[in-house]
């Protein structure tokens, strides 16, 4: 574009909107807040970062010794300050330390961040990812200095890590200065519903940043404002620049009061791969989004539609369930969701019969306001069942094990739900409560002694007890494994599950015996599969053998890829979750191990 020629529209604008107006308005209201209000504890990206960094340090905490690493990273010369370097996150509250990219190539770092899979259906790769992004550290020479953190900050935008985003640029100096960055920060407050300071920044920067991007947003906020024909002038001015983006000339028309029919309502058709602005847009014009808003599948996008009040209820559950899944939702904002959805009487009746009939989505919802209503634990074990069971088919069951927690700790063990114990274990376990398990556990077991159907069921959920370090998994060791290979051994899919959950022991430090392999013989010798390019693979083994931490997370989680424990190779698994293991991350990879036989439906 023509500097001379944008700054003309950019004077254009301003004054077109003091002569129609004579002022500023800016539009009532903040960010749509999906989590629970009250009092709770503050995330770690949201704590500022301390300053100076400490001396490089492991992520144990253990000083770092740079000989045979690769050559350590340079110090910055007194009065000037690399902005790549900012964090929030440090050694000491929940990031990898300074020193994490001691020993790692600038190339390895610019390469492979770009190519972090933001979308992957894993809490364990989300937070993985959110801590490698937030964490402060030096990095090494080369390259354009603020690229990494421009890249840092867009990464964590489409991860729905909104706060994060804020925090992160919170740190970098300059950054108001930088339009990159200003981008970046507007459409976090777009996505994240915040308009006012979204507009704010729009008023702010209009003068003096001479890009299309700015042009639409200013006009977007003259119509938000009431500013309609300023905002319409606009839209002539963008169009003699030759913009081309219809979805966006149609809702500003909208908001303007001039694209609507008589007696209808506007309607969007399409919104494929939205902007934050789109959304923006369309939420102000009360304009319903098209089902294909979600071909999206970025979390950011997702964390904004489930909070648009102009999503139909289905597009918003699914939309919430996607990104509670990535990890870029909070459970209590999914449950929300699903008890703010209205049904029929007859539907909370009969919701077992009634589930069968709606969506994934909408059923579990439906369980859900039954279940906060029924008082029968009879009645809520076989709605919890059913609701996890759905959930199982539907490659959904942890994100469903984690709403239904609540209802889950309220229902005693007792002998009469003897038979639904192993379900009850198998979502605690998921979950991270393997104490409340405990009741559970005996109760199986008890159950197991005169019941052949009850002791099938407990020796099909050990391997998944064992690997969550259960402890009444303690004394069932690897030599059991045939013993449960001779029960699963004819179900679906059997052989592949078997392989995976065989190579994640083996991973996470226990001793598979070749004999227990000998059962895998029978079936094809080859698979196809697709694999991760070499210089990943092998800088991964190097990486973490040598103990470079941030080079070792970030291949970690491209190699793992977009589709995340749902569809990695056991072969891949198996080198990541050792890579994990050996730079002392045992938590994080027995979090994605559990993740991973879970998605393979054990």
């Amino acid at each position: 574009m023509n500097a001379s020629r944008a700054n003309r529209v950019n004077r254009t604008l301003v004054l077109a909107t003091a002569l129609l107006l004579g002022g500023e308005a800016f539009a009532q209201g903040g960010p749509v807040d999906l989590s629970p209000t009250g009092s709770q504890t503050p995330r770690q990206d949201q704590r500022p970062m301390e300053a100076p960094l400490e001396p490089p340090v492991d992520v144990q905490g253990g000083k770092v010794n740079p000989s045979g690493m690769g050559g350590a990273v340079e110090q910055e010369p007194l009065g000037q300050v690399d902005p790549d370097v900012a964090g929030v996150l440090n050694g000491e509250n929940g990031g990898f330390g300074p020193a994490m990219w001691w020993g790692t190539d600038r190339r390895v770092i610019e390469t492979f961040m770009a190519k972090l899979p933001v979308s992957a259906p894993s809490p364990a790769m989300h937070d993985l990812m959110r801590r490698l992004l937030l964490t402060g550290a030096e990095v090494p020479k080369g390259g354009q200095p603020g690229s990494l953190i421009l890249l840092r900050a867009q990464l964590l935008a489409a991860m729905g890590e909104f706060q994060g985003v804020t925090s992160l640029l919170g740190t970098v100096p300059g950054s108001s200065a930088n339009p990159d960055l200003l981008q970046v920060e507007m459409d976090t407050h777009l996505l994240n519903g915040d308009v006012t300071h979204a507009c704010q920044m729009a008023h702010e920067n209009i003068e003096s940043q001479d890009t299309p991007y700015w042009q639409k947003a200013f006009t977007f906020c003259q119509a938000q404002e009431g500013q309609q024909q300023a905002a319409l002038l606009g839209l002539s001015l963008l169009e003699e620049l030759g913009v081309n983006d219809p979805v966006f000339f149609q809702l500003v028309r909208i908001i303007a009061g001039q694209d609507k029919a008589a007696g209808k309502a506007p309607v969007l058709e399409t919104l494929i791969d939205p902007t934050p602005l789109h959304l923006a847009l369309a939420r102000a014009a009360k304009v319903q989004l098209p089902g294909d808003v979600l071909s999206s599948n970025r979390p950011g996008v997702l964390r904004a539609v489930a909070a648009s009040p102009n999503a139909g209820a289905e597009l918003r559950l699914e939309a919430a369930e996607r990104a509670e899944t990535a990890g870029a939702l909070e459970t209590d904002a999914l449950r929300q969701l699903y008890a703010g959805i209205e049904f029929s009487d007859d539907e909370l009746k009969n919701p077992l019969t009634a589930a069968e009939k709606r969506s994934g989505p909408m059923s579990r919802a439906l369980l859900y306001r039954a279940l906060l209503e029924q008082t029968v634990p009879a009645a809520q074990a076989e709605a919890l069942s059913h609701a996890l069971s759905m959930a199982r088919t539907e490659g959904r069951y942890a994100s469903a094990a984690r709403a239904f927690l609540p209802q889950l700790s309220g229902i005693e063990a007792s002998s009469d739900l003897a038979w639904f114990a192993p379900e009850a274990i198998r979502a605690l376990l998921v979950t991270g409560h393997a104490s409340e398990a405990e009741p559970w556990f005996y109760l199986l077991k008890q159950a197991a002694g005169r019941d052949p159907e009850m002791a099938l069921a407990l020796e099909k959920l050990m391997p998944m007890a064992r690997l969550a370090a259960f402890s009444g998994a303690d004394s069932w060791t690897m030599d059991r494994l045939g013993e449960w290979w001779n029960f699963v051994k004819d179900t679906p899919g059997a052989r592949e599950n078997a392989a995976m959950l065989f190579s994640t022991f083996d991973a996470m430090g226990e001793f598979v015996p070749e004999n227990i392999w000998l059962v895998l013989l029978d079936g094809p010798a080859h698979q196809s599969v697709t694999a991760p390019h070499p210089s990943g693979w092998f800088l991964l083994e190097g990486a973490s053998s040598q103990a470079r931490i941030g080079e070792t997370v970030l291949l970690s989680l491209v190699i793992s890829g977009d589709a995340g424990p749902a569809r990695v190779e056991p072969i891949f698994a198996h080198r990541v979750l050792k890579a994990l293991r050996n730079i002392g991350l045992n938590d994080e990879a027995r979090a994605l191990a559990l993740e991973t036989v879970v998605a393979a439906g054990l």
